[in-house]
């Protein structure tokens, strides 16, 4: 769930322990989301921001696939909002998405909307866990990253995690020492308790890329607990696990590289072979054609093209046509990862790479066999990445940098898909 609004949450990496729950057994249900402003104090920082149902974070929704939910939502703030469900298709509700004058008008002060939601694709993206764990057990963790702006190194003192789903996709087990998450993604990853019962830490801190990065995010490293059942005295001081370093470009990717859809009989990976169109995005607005062969990841960029103009581009899609997306990083202001979201949908992540996209070698690479399906991919640092999906979805449907400074300075447009 997301809160789209003018001035947002604090930044956090949440592990969705939500505070209250919400079941859902019937077909149809109808709930009530009251949005209001509330005192809350987090980072030893007090500040009025907005909760659900008096909940920061908001209440889980307990749901079967294909149920229908309908959410009549209340704004008791004082700004207007809209609610997104994020990672969920909304099929034949498109207008009921969240985003605020694409696919529906935002909620005033003191009215209500109600939202219509079938649960058709997701598996549960969003359910509570609480990290005590039992020796000899293996736990599913689902992690998002809940932050505004930073992507987050994340890992568990002297334990080993297998990653098995993305974005509510399987994977094939994929076992690494740390994961890297961009704002707006999700991982299921599983983890196996199979350390001597004790405390242990799990930490997170930034990966930023950019030249004077110390001067503009906070670089602390932020901590919970993985608390084992027994009675043991706990081991003091505890030790931090491994992290690396906030600007390894490297160690970012490693979990991108190692991502596989299952591809198999029951879950069969069904990427467009031969899209029908294709398009390349600069996701620091650069022209589709440049005038003159230009080199997006240079370190020196012209002032010229760093000043582009303002406008609403939108790009419509024949129903069920097969896209193919290529995203080119570029180096404007400073050279950063760019979490890019579509709603609506999923999509192939079918290759990327660093440095400037070549349309005639890079595409020989593309994994056609088991990419990853995935509703955000992050555009390396100076690099590129390609996805496919089938626009089989009418509808008007966002697709934005999930950096939300970067929406800010017009890193969004939309698709508009046909009725089918």
């Amino acid at each position: 769930m997301w809160l789209i609004m003018k001035v947002f949450l604090l930044q956090i990496l949440a592990f969705l322990l939500f505070g209250g729950d919400i079941y859902c057994q019937a077909s149809t249900r109808r709930l009530t989301f009251v949005v209001k402003e509330a005192s809350y104090t987090r980072l030893c920082s007090t500040k009025n921001i907005l909760t659900v149902n008096g909940q920061f974070p908001g209440p889980t929704i307990y749901a079967k696939k294909g149920e229908t939910i309908i959410v009549d939502v209340y704004n008791k703030g004082k700004e207007n909002i809209t609610i997104h469900w994020h990672g969920v298709s909304m099929p034949r509700y498109p207008w009921t998405d969240g985003p605020e004058y694409i696919t529906q008008c935002p909620i005033q002060p003191g009215s209500k909307f109600s939202q219509k939601i079938i649960l058709s694709l997701r598996k549960a993206l969003y359910d509570t866990f609480k990290l005590t764990v039992d020796h000899g057990k293996t736990y599913l963790l689902r992690i998002i990253n809940a932050a505004l702006h930073e992507a987050l190194f994340f890992s568990i003192a002297k334990h080993k995690m297998t990653v098995v789903g993305t974005d509510g996709s399987y994977t094939k087990p994929l076992t690494r020492d740390y994961i890297t998450i961009y704002p707006g993604q999700t991982y299921d990853v599983l983890l196996e308790a199979n350390q001597h019962p004790d405390h242990y830490y799990m930490a997170a801190k930034t990966y930023s890329i950019a030249p004077a990065a110390r001067n503009f995010f906070d670089n602390t490293t932020t901590t919970a607990i993985v608390q084992y059942r027994g009675y043991y005295t706990p081991s003091s001081p505890l030790s931090l696990p491994y992290l690396p370093t906030y600007n390894d470009t490297n160690a970012s990717v490693q979990v991108m590289a190692g991502l596989r859809s299952l591809a198999d009989a029951e879950h069969p990976c069904n990427v467009p072979l031969s899209p029908s169109t294709k398009l390349i995005y600069t996701v620091d607005k650069f022209p589709s054609v440049p005038e003159l062969v230009f080199d997006f990841t240079t370190d020196i960029i012209p002032l010229e093209y760093q000043t582009p103009k303002n406008g609403t581009e939108v790009r419509v899609l024949e129903y069920n046509s097969t896209v193919e997306i290529v995203f080119q990083g570029t180096n404007l202001i400073a050279g950063t990862h760019h979490p890019m979201h579509l709603h609506g949908y999923s999509f192939y992540v079918v290759g990327w790479g660093f440095g400037n996209f070549d349309k005639d070698k890079d595409p020989l690479h593309y994994n056609l066999v088991d990419p990853p399906l995935q509703s955000t991919i992050s555009v390396p640092t100076k690099g590129w990445a390609t996805i496919r999906f089938e626009a089989s979805n009418p509808g008007v449907w966002f697709m934005h940098c999930h950096v939300e400074r970067h929406q800010t300075w017009g890193m969004d447009t939309a698709f508009i898909v046909k009725n089918g």
